[in-house]
């Protein structure tokens, strides 16, 4: 009976850790990039370039008609854990050289 009990622990635990390194590796797709800047932007998206990710972000530059647009897209382990694939996270795509911060 122990070895039954050992054997289904060991196999849980291997499934969360395979689970969790698939995990690492999800990206946004070029597609989703350029959809979801679009809907932001308000504007078609004609190209998506400059594409970078650290652990927690990707980083891309949508380019438009309008202009260009830096974005920056919550991805990566814990962003796949936390959403459990229900929700998408929030984009934020700016004018290119325009500030994060507000001038007060």
């Amino acid at each position: 009976m122990k070895l039954h009990s050992r054997l289904c622990k060991l196999a849980v635990i291997g499934a969360l850790l395979a689970g969790a390194a698939g995990c690492q590796t999800a990206k946004p797709t070029e597609d989703s990039m350029k959809e979801r800047a679009q809907t932001v932007i308000g504007q078609p998206v004609t190209k998506i370039a400059n594409v970078r990710s650290d652990s927690t972000l990707t980083y891309y530059t949508a380019y438009t008609a309008g202009g260009e647009y830096n974005c920056e897209l919550p991805s990566g382990a814990i962003v796949a854990v936390a959403s459990m694939g229900i929700m998408s996270p929030p984009l934020t795509c700016l004018p290119k050289g325009a500030s994060p911060i507000p001038y007060r």
